[in-house]
């Protein structure tokens, strides 16, 4: 199968001078999404495309998506470095035709024996995080079903990329890869990550001033629209709680504001919420039941430090989930 890279830029800097040099001979077409409109044409990149206006990673993706020819999309940050033989990888693992999405081996750049991410742990919540983060990298030495891919370092057959309706364009950035992963596993595909495609990332947990906006909103978008109606009902105490827990913790530490905007742009745009999880839902083959197994009731990412309220919490939410499995 023939493989495009398709990277969404935005003023990225020398990094990305080294994401290109990587690429070469490893891939057979590049196509690069300017968002900034800075771009020149230059070796390493065979197709550049310049939208006019910042799109965001979803949206930009989608562009450089429908602009590629290949049979296999691999979807590429600019701040990372493609080990030899990798793109190959990814395509291969995609010849399996239960595998929907294959993400590479994320390691930090410049820790290259350790993981930046071994696939997205999803908590029930909708908090994603990069799970793994820390560990050597070796810990992960065989194929292995994730919750959800890194948008990173993934690729997808085109074929299926665009069944499933590509990235959710209304979340911009943050939390699509984890949108799609679950889209994935709700028409039935396996969602894994390779240990011998390794890709080197270049990570910074807090590089966006309105991360936590992002995250926010997306986390909400991706639970009112991904999951069950029976599902929303049972986890529906949860998730208040939750809501006021976060809404605490932006206060505390000085993003009231932008958590409120979230809750803003839900009430102006619950049309469009609507719309994202009737398009979701119609993908459904697999229950409620056989999903439970992609989400986790412990919040644990290692990248930030987490409060000593919320890790109390991690036995009250576990025994929670645990009751709402069997009614699932």
């Amino acid at each position: 199968m023939t493989t495009s890279a398709v990277i969404v830029t935005y003023r990225p800097g020398a990094a990305f001078d080294r994401c290109l040099e990587s690429l070469a001979g490893e891939v057979d077409e590049v196509v690069v999404v300017d968002n900034a409109g800075v771009q020149q044409e230059r070796a390493g990149i065979d197709r550049l495309v310049a939208p006019g206006e910042n799109l965001g990673f979803a949206a930009g993706s989608n562009l450089g998506a429908a602009e590629a020819t290949g049979d296999v999309l691999v979807f590429l940050n600019p701040d990372t470095v493609v080990a030899p033989g990798a793109i190959r990888q990814l395509a291969r693992a995609l010849e399996s035709p239960d595998v929907g999405i294959v993400m590479a081996r994320l390691k930090l750049l410049d820790e290259p024996d350790t993981l930046n991410s071994g696939g997205v742990e999803v908590h029930v919540t909708g908090i994603g995080w990069a799970g793994g983060y820390g560990e050597p990298a070796d810990s992960i030495s065989e194929l292995k079903d994730v919750s959800a891919p890194s948008g990173t370092a993934m690729a997808m057959r085109a074929e299926t990329f665009r069944a499933l309706g590509g990235f959710a364009e209304e979340l911009f950035m943050y939390l699509e890869d984890v949108e799609l992963g679950w889209r994935a596993h709700l028409a039935g595909y396996r969602v894994v990550v390779d240990p011998e495609a390794d890709v080197l990332h270049e990570y910074e947990f807090g590089r966006n001033p309105r991360k936590n906006y992002l995250l926010e909103r997306n986390r909400l978008v991706f639970v009112l629209s991904a999951y069950s109606g029976r599902l929303l009902i049972l986890l529906g105490p949860l998730l208040v709680a939750t809501e006021l827990g976060m809404t605490a913790v932006a206060l505390k530490e000085g993003w009231l504001g932008d958590k409120l905007s979230g809750w803003g742009w839900l009430a102006r745009n619950a049309g469009v919420v609507r719309r994202r999880r009737r398009s979701t839902q119609r993908l459904r083959t697999v229950r409620d039941r056989e999903l439970a197994r992609y989400l986790t009731p412990v919040f644990d990412p290692k990248m930030i430090p987490v409060a000593g309220v919320l890790r109390a919490a991690n036995p009250v939410v576990r025994a929670y989930w645990s009751a709402v499995k069997k009614l699932l």
